[in-house]
């Protein structure tokens, strides 16, 4: 492949098609990168030049192989350079998509220290995709690390939510994440634990508490959780 540019890679040279294709079926165990490179066309040829094209339209094993193996290449490549962290703060700020095309248009963002969950609206499919992500932070001088540890779409939705319905949808979307940290942390008292998730979970790196901002939709998740 020839060297990775941000000019190149932040354009149009991928299939419009093949990515929102990826988007609709991003899962954890994915990645919104690798669905985006996976997309891009100079991707697409080396993967079809050196597979051939029964292998590459039957979808099969060696498709899957070298498709995996180029991605470990392009990681290999972009490791650690100025190019991977803006892709990563790209990716968690939510701007990335609407760079790569003005099919996609960023209509709620929010930002919680680790975390960021938004929605990126879709002209061509008139839908739109949660997407959330978890990147990593140096505490001990208190500030982001521009380096994207997961990121996956939960949801896509038909019509736009208010805030405050967004924000109950990554209430029961993190419930996963939640029981992974209280199953990490159980050697803190319950309660604690708890206090400690929301702190962790729903508090932004500005100070701003999203649980006291929708106080009224978390109460209502939590009692519908008791129920």
């Amino acid at each position: 492949m020839k060297k990775i540019t941000t000019t190149s890679y932040l354009n149009k040279n991928f299939e419009i098609n093949d990515l929102i294709g990826g988007l609709e079926y991003l899962d954890p165990d994915d990645s919104l990168l690798d669905k985006i490179l996976k997309s891009l066309t100079e991707f697409k040829d080396e993967v079809f030049d050196s597979v051939g094209i029964d292998a590459y339209f039957s979808f099969g094993d060696d498709r899957y192989e070298k498709e995996e193996q180029v991605l470990r290449k392009i990681h290999k490549k972009i490791k650690g350079t100025n190019f991977e962290k803006k892709i990563h703060k790209s990716i968690f700020d939510g701007s990335l998509l609407s760079k790569l095309s003005n099919n996609f248009k960023l209509v709620i963002y929010f930002e919680m220290k680790i975390y960021s969950h938004y929605l990126i609206y879709s002209r061509k499919e008139k839908n739109y995709f949660y997407v959330t992500n978890k990147r990593k932070w140096d505490n001990k001088n208190n500030k982001p690390i521009d380096e994207i540890i997961e990121n996956y779409i939960p949801v896509s939705l038909e019509k736009k939510p208010s805030k405050s319905e967004f924000f109950r949808t990554i209430l029961v979307e993190n419930e996963d994440r939640e029981d992974e940290f209280m199953e990490k942390n159980k050697s803190i008292e319950y309660e604690k634990r708890e206090k400690l998730w929301e702190k962790t979970a729903y508090l932004s790196s500005k100070g701003i508490d999203y649980i006291d901002l929708y106080k009224e939709t978390y109460d209502k998740y939590l009692k519908d959780q008791s129920s």
